[in-house]
């Protein structure tokens, strides 16, 4: 079995991770782990398997793939985003909205508004922008054979233009116009994954701070032949296990320690969310990404790099995200049933 490991761009929501999972399913990959909040995607093919066949696949369902190691970094065109999509919207949404108010109906703009042609004029844009990305999106997983929430949603979008048209052209009145639920159903779906999109932008931001809290300077302890100490700054990406550091107060701990000589006062809110300073002393473990509230220590390394408690619980929450308990697998195969 060959492991894969793509970085796929444009899944938002959970049920884009979901349309990618199934694709995957569906061509015989194994043991799939799909992240939405970081677009990490790994499987595992038999030896005769292509793995660019495969992201073709994926690409046709309205995703980019690369490899794990490629970074890309495109400029966006305008309504590339939930978010744009949704602000564009919402103002011709409000006027058809309007109507349903008594005291805009019963208005001048109120009888405006009633007219069929004015609603379709309103609607059309909405409309495109909508099919633009929810049809397209519905079509192509309607092509691969694995049809997405898009197809229900473009469905329903659809069903109350088209009837509404009909009711314009054969001038049928106001009972047969639900130009409005068009647009409704449009301008909300983009605003819950504009939300959703949001939940793990800021899912992102908290790993990417944590990752980043890793790197700091260290004041690494070092003798000369006369074994006269010497303290030098160094990266604690550097840092190897037996090495001695100095840790000041206020200062981070560089990797994970163990103490020789000092007490002090560690504030571990970054690991246990608990900002009450931790009282340790000579042999107590110092955990890395903690804070020194009070005192100074002398420590030995005992963990570097991804051997750390923080690398490793940046590692489990990585490959947390990408994997789904029996529970929320047996609840996706029934869900399925009902709903793409």
């Amino acid at each position: 079995m060959e492991k894969v490991q793509w970085k796929v761009d444009g899944m938002t929501c959970s049920n884009c991770a979901l349309t990618v999972q199934k694709y995957l399913e569906k061509e015989g990959a194994q043991n799939i782990a799909v992240s939405v909040i970081n677009g990490d995607v790994s499987f595992e093919v038999a030896g005769g398997s292509e793995p660019t066949k495969l992201a073709k696949g994926v690409q046709t369902l309205g995703y980019g793939v690369s490899s794990a190691d490629a970074a890309q970094q495109q400029r966006k065109p305008f309504l590339s985003t939930h978010y744009q999509r949704f602000l564009f919207c919402l103002p011709f949404t409000a006027v058809l909205l309007g109507h349903m108010f008594p005291a805009v109906h019963e208005s001048a703009w109120g009888h405006w508004i009633m007219n069929p042609w004015a609603q379709l004029a309103l609607t059309l844009p909405v409309f495109f922008v909508g099919m633009r990305y929810f049809g397209r999106s519905a079509v192509k997983s309607l092509r691969n054979g694995v049809p997405n929430m898009n197809v229900l949603i473009s469905i329903g979008a659809s069903s109350a233009f088209i009837y509404s048209l009909i009711g314009a052209l054969l001038g049928r009145g106001a009972d047969y116009l639900f130009f409005e639920t068009s647009a409704t159903i449009i301008t909300l779906v983009f605003l819950g994954e504009h939300l959703e999109h949001l939940s793990v932008q800021t899912t992102q931001r908290s790993l990417k701070a944590l990752m980043k809290s890793q790197k700091v300077m260290a004041n690494m302890i070092a003798f000369d032949d006369q074994h006269h100490e010497h303290i030098f700054p160094i990266e604690n990406t550097q840092l190897k296990v037996g090495d001695l550091v100095l840790i000041n107060s206020g200062e981070q701990v560089p990797a994970d320690c163990r103490i020789l000589w000092g007490d002090v006062q560690v504030n571990e809110a970054l690991l246990t969310g608990e900002s009450a300073p931790v009282a340790k002393g000579k042999k107590d473990a110092l955990i890395g990404g903690s804070v020194l509230g009070q005192g100074t220590a002398k420590a030995i390394v005992t963990a570097v790099g991804a051997d750390t408690t923080l690398a490793r619980i940046l590692n489990l929450v990585k490959a947390a995200q990408g994997e789904k308990p029996p529970v929320q697998q047996m609840a996706d195969r029934i869900s399925a049933i009902f709903v793409p």
